[in-house]
């Protein structure tokens, strides 16, 4: 009876070559080879489906080139700088009163400094005087307390009540954000920038954020310098560091800094001048598009464990820091840690041996030199973002006397003439349906 009920089904399907299979008038050989070439056609039609869902869920964008530069509104670059000279001598000397004295406290101070301004590629220079672990222990200082005690020692200058002195990024009479942030070069001061105020020292350290600055809430503050075709000059200038030394970066509005892409120390100021390329997106593409269609992120889109919010190269810090844990079985103090299952913090005797003799690797993720394979490491592009093109960088003879502090000045100079290179869109968009 099921033999019949399927006899009678093929001879009535309407899929062609079924009803061949149950054709008496066919002899044996004829019905495999029906059969074979129907299995045949099913399996290519179901790689053929799988293959359009795939391509709808993966490949349903598209980027184009806008160049109708008489309505664009391109930001400027942002400029982290890291000041090398972190600790406030007054804080120590309070911090230490009565518990360390003498040529022990020197080298103490003289430690952290060094500590405050390590990274990758210097922590080899760190100091190891015989009095340092001794000192640490009178202090209860342990390594996961390294980045809270530099922060405490530490005098945020965005704070200053005096003007003159106060570090702050200015154009004219427009005042513009500064914040001080954490980065793999420690401490260091961000202005023109638009990440949220979850990327400051403050909230990566304790989790708080920012006070409010008391010294500018009657004064009008923008977070990003923005400018048109018919700006001819435009630029800012982050100032305020009476430091003997700095280190700077010039990177997109839309993300943080890279620790291997400095412009090197400078005992002067430095001007700037770059080439803007702003990418962005559809309004409709964050919410009628999946991560894995559009293959980028949004900022408040983290999938990372050590930080709260998205940027590429913060993706590339975590895989930093799984690396350096990996190797090293710890991380470097410089990082955020608050987390479900904080990984240990090295001390500096690790920083200056493991680390050290691995840099290249954690920097680069391969190092021709050694054993160790590629480090994996994929990381989702910003949705929105900015390529940044130095056209020049030069050094500012003179600027500290003339301005008092010392500090970097981003510029560009006639921007109506060149909104085509400087200042060209790339629109990421969704295809639907």
């Amino acid at each position: 009876m099921i033999f019949t009920f399927i006899s009678l089904y093929f001879n009535t399907c309407c899929i062609h070559g079924f009803r061949y299979l149950v054709n008496s008038m066919l002899i044996l050989l004829e019905r495999l080879l029906w059969l074979i070439l129907l299995v045949l056609s099913i399996y290519y039609c179901i790689i053929s489906c799988l293959s359009s869902v795939e391509r709808f869920q993966t490949k349903s964008t598209h980027i184009g080139l806008e160049r109708n530069s008489y309505y664009f509104k391109t930001s400027m670059p942002a400029v982290t700088i890291c000041p090398m000279q972190r600790l406030n001598k007054t804080f120590f000397d309070q911090y230490c009163l009565g518990k360390v004295k003498g040529k022990a406290k020197d080298e103490l101070f003289d430690f952290l400094e060094n500590l405050a301004n390590s990274t990758y590629t210097n922590f080899k220079d760190i100091p190891q005087y015989d009095s340092i672990d001794d000192s640490l222990q009178k202090l209860d200082i342990e390594p996961k307390d390294y980045m809270k005690l530099i922060y405490n020692l530490t005098y945020d200058g965005t704070y200053e009540p005096i003007e003159k002195l106060r570090i702050r990024c200015v154009d004219g009479q427009v005042i513009l954000k500064v914040r001080q942030i954490l980065t793999e070069f420690g401490l260091c001061y961000l202005c023109s920038s638009y990440l949220g105020e979850e990327y400051s020292s403050r909230y990566l350290i304790f989790g708080m954020y920012p006070e409010s600055n008391k010294h500018l809430t009657s004064q009008q503050v923008v977070d990003v310098k923005r400018a048109t075709f018919f700006d001819k000059d435009v630029g800012f200038t982050l100032m305020g560091f009476d430091v003997t030394a700095i280190d700077s970066y010039i990177h997109s509005a839309f993300e943080v800094m890279k620790v291997d892409n400095n412009f090197g120390y400078s005992p002067e100021g430095a001007a700037y001048e770059p080439e803007v390329e702003e990418i962005v997106a559809d309004a409709e593409l964050e919410t009628e598009t999946s991560i894995k269609q559009r293959k980028c992120r949004y900022y408040h889109e983290s999938n990372l464990t050590h930080y709260p919010f998205y940027t590429k190269n913060t993706c590339l810090q975590e895989c930093r820091i799984n690396l350096a844990y990996r190797v090293c079985k710890c991380i470097p103090h410089f990082y955020p840690n608050r987390i479900a299952n904080p990984k240990p913090v090295c001390s500096y005797k690790i920083l200056k041996s493991c680390f050290a003799n691995h840099a290249g690797y954690f920097l680069k993720f391969y190092e021709n030199d050694i054993d160790e394979k590629p480090a994996i490491c994929y990381c989702e592009q910003n949705c929105i973002d900015a390529v940044i093109k130095l056209k020049s960088a030069l050094a500012m003879r003179g600027a500290k006397q003339l301005l008092g502090s010392m500090g970097k000045f981003v510029f560009h100079e006639h921007l109506a003439k060149e909104s085509i290179q400087a200042a060209s869109h790339l629109f990421v968009y969704g295809s639907f349906g």
